[in-house]
């Protein structure tokens, strides 16, 4: 069963000692035949554009890790043009990181940078939580095409996720907080296991653990494989 990884990163991590190499993430990745999106920890701590073009230079010629883009609101309109061409640039994805930023939503700097974004039609990975954000997203969301993939939401907040989701058909939930035992199930009850996205959040949170919130569902193989990988293949319109 192919797995693909849509949250991983490299670099250094400020916070707290951890190995977060890019050798130590190739490691675990191969430990369990894994792809994964990627992305430089420069980008999100340090800067944007010089973390961007890390990722791209340091992913070159890497067969199974593809990387992704970001950037920091704050720091709008410097390198605002960055963000036109990424999928020419090579990029299958942005992500953007309020929580870890200190930034909001409705941030003014952020509807900039999805205005940009629109034209690119590249999936936008949203690192955040807490009530009332995923309502807020939907607000952008709902005047793009774009796909958005919400990462770090937890299943406490899973009731917001299901009546957005309902309404939305291009907002996505990344899997590895959703380990309460019936989670999944939950949303292929009342959405589609479709919107369920595959990320472990990997070297900084445990690969297995994440996995197994797939693995241990009662979910049918099939459905585990839209999961793992062809859910986000479908996203894309290609296979990784």
């Amino acid at each position: 069963m192919k797995i693909l990884d849509t949250n991983t990163n490299f670099g250094f991590y400020p916070y707290r000692k951890v190995d977060t190499s890019l050798d130590t993430l190739k490691d675990i990745l191969k430990s369990y035949q894994a792809k994964a999106l990627s992305l430089s920890l420069k980008g999100i701590f340090y800067d944007a554009i010089e973390g961007n073009e890390e990722t791209l230079s340091l992913l070159k010629g890497e067969k199974d890790l593809y990387p992704v883009a970001t950037y920091d609101p704050r720091a709008y309109p410097k390198g605002i043009e960055y963000l036109e061409g990424l999928r020419a640039k090579g990029f299958l994805a942005i992500a953007f990181f309020p929580r870890l930023q200190g930034w909001i939503i409705d941030f003014a700097p952020f509807r900039e940078v999805l205005d940009v974004l629109k034209r690119e039609n590249l999936p936008i990975i949203i690192h955040t939580s807490g009530y009332g954000e995923l309502t807020k997203i939907s607000s952008l969301a709902k005047e793009m095409e774009n796909p958005f993939i919400i990462a770090g939401f937890h299943y406490s907040n899973l009731s917001e996720a299901i009546a957005i989701m309902k309404r939305l058909k291009n907002i996505y939930i990344e899997s590895h907080l959703l380990n309460s035992p019936d989670a999944l199930e939950y949303i292929k009850r009342y959405v589609d296991i479709d919107r369920v996205i595959f990320g472990s959040g990997t070297p900084l949170l445990s690969f297995e653990t994440a996995l197994d919130v797939i693995l241990k569902s009662t979910l049918s193989e099939d459905e585990k494989e839209k999961v793992l990988s062809k859910n986000f293949e479908g996203i894309l319109g290609v296979e990784l």
